[in-house]
């Protein structure tokens, strides 16, 4: 009960933490809810983009807020793009882009919509944001940077002669980057974070060779011995693996993290999968046991489903959720892909009925275990009852509340927008188009 007590707080913990905020339903090209700009700047930016969408149909709007009120920039632009009454562009051809400024937390956003990705990448808008917004925002001038940054998308989207030379500069900027990327740490810096790379990594591979190769105790390992017997070749295979560590400094590093997290989800997935799921199962076969040889009747058993079914729920999600959290981060470091992008495509129909029919297999499982265990004693035979409660497995599902309790009594339970904006004439009013995003564009700090 005391590993339940403590894996039920870091569950309200978690829950607490993932607190839903209201997005702003935008109504106007420029919605100054920071107040950053004056209405006369205010203006001039919504003629310049009413104008630019009546020649193009392609929608820039501008978004302002105070701060991010402790949230990611990235998925706060994503949802204020894709939430209903919004959806920048028109529908089918996603040609919106939102230009979202936190400025208390000192970050911009450039959301770009699906069908604007193929001009306005995510280097595109990481060098607008770089150099036409960071450096004017650092002196105040936030008017400036952003008329000067949707000049430069508009002239990116309207000239494709320009994108292709802003293009080439931009590959020309990476090969550069590139070349330097092996001097942008200083050798004594890699030098010993290989050492100490090379040094965890020994440890672990130790500790693997004795426990799965050899099938020794660990504690049988003497380093010392190992290099008193093999010094020379000890030294040689230390320097050839420091050597590589360095050259591929990048990877082993990046390894060694994904381990470090790797651990550091495992003891989420053990307190889901080995305490609250097996809390679950021995729960759940002692009850059906109960049911299915009349020592707890029909009606009462009805009781006992809701704590049964949280502890399968909890369970599972506690231990599934760092599984889930490891792929998008696979994803996102090793493969590159943008995660919004990958969450835009999954169905949540799909992933509430996956979720429902595990809970279920659960039942089923308990269900198969507990037929098992009555045909296997020889003084337990199935039965029948609707009402009855045994005295025994009432003390043992509540250990804390079982004096007082009768074979037959009944049981009783107790448990304790921020959408405001600057409006302007109705020429420059924004309705929704029903575009979308899938997470594409990029963001900087200033």
């Amino acid at each position: 009960m005391k590993q339940l007590k403590i894996v039920l707080f870091f569950l309200i913990v978690c829950i607490n933490n993932t607190n839903a905020q209201d997005y702003p339903v935008i109504s106007d090209m420029v919605t100054d809810n920071a107040y950053i700009f004056s209405n006369n700047e205010a203006q001039l930016l919504r003629d310049k983009l009413t104008a630019f969408e009546a020649r193009t149909t392609h929608e820039i709007v501008v978004l302002t807020i105070p701060d991010l009120d402790g949230e990611n920039i990235e998925y706060y632009a994503y949802s204020v793009f894709n939430q209903e009454g919004n959806n920048f562009g028109k529908v089918d051809v996603d040609n919106g882009i939102l230009i979202l400024i936190a400025v208390n937390d000192k970050k911009v956003r450039i959301e770009v919509g699906d069908g604007l990705e193929p001009i306005i990448t995510d280097a595109f808008a990481s060098r607008v944001i770089r150099h036409r917004i960071t450096p004017l925002f650092k002196q105040g001038r936030f008017f400036e940077g952003i008329d000067d940054a949707t000049s430069e998308l508009i002239k990116l989207i309207d000239d494709p002669i320009y994108a292709n030379e802003f293009s080439n500069f931009i590959n020309k900027e990476a090969v550069s980057t590139n070349d330097k990327s092996t001097d942008g740490v200083h050798f004594i810096t890699k030098l010993i974070v290989s050492s100490f790379l090379l040094f965890v990594f020994f440890w672990i591979t130790m500790y693997a060779y004795y426990r799965l190769v050899i099938k020794q105790s660990f504690k049988t390992f003497k380093l010392k011995k190992l290099y008193n017997t093999h010094k020379t070749k000890f030294l040689m295979y230390a320097a050839i693996a420091l050597l590589i560590i360095d050259s591929f400094y990048v990877f082993f590093l990046k390894l060694f993290f994904g381990i470090l997290i790797t651990g550091f989800l495992s003891i989420f997935v053990f307190i889901g999968y080995f305490v609250l799921l097996k809390l679950a199962f021995t729960r759940a076969i002692l009850i059906f046991k109960s049911l299915f040889t009349g020592q707890l009747g029909v009606v009462i058993y009805l009781f006992y489903i809701p704590a049964t079914v949280f502890l399968f729920v909890a369970g599972f999600i506690f231990g599934s959720m760092p599984i889930v959290m490891g792929f998008f981060f696979l994803l996102d470091i090793v493969f590159n892909k943008n995660i919004n992008s990958v969450m835009a495509n999954v169905d949540f129909i799909y992933v509430l009925g996956s979720f429902i029919f595990v809970i279920i297999l659960f039942h089923f499982i308990a269900i198969y275990f507990a037929i098992y265990q009555i045909k296997g004693e020889y003084n337990k035979s199935f039965g029948f009852a609707f009402f009855k409660r045994d005295a025994k497995l009432s003390a043992t599902l509540n250990p804390g509340s079982a004096r007082g309790y009768s074979s037959s009594g009944a049981s009783s339970y107790s448990s304790s927008s921020y959408s405001s904006s600057r409006s302007s004439s109705s020429s420059s009013s924004y309705s929704g188009g029903g575009g979308r995003s899938s997470g594409g564009g990029a963001s900087g700090s200033w």
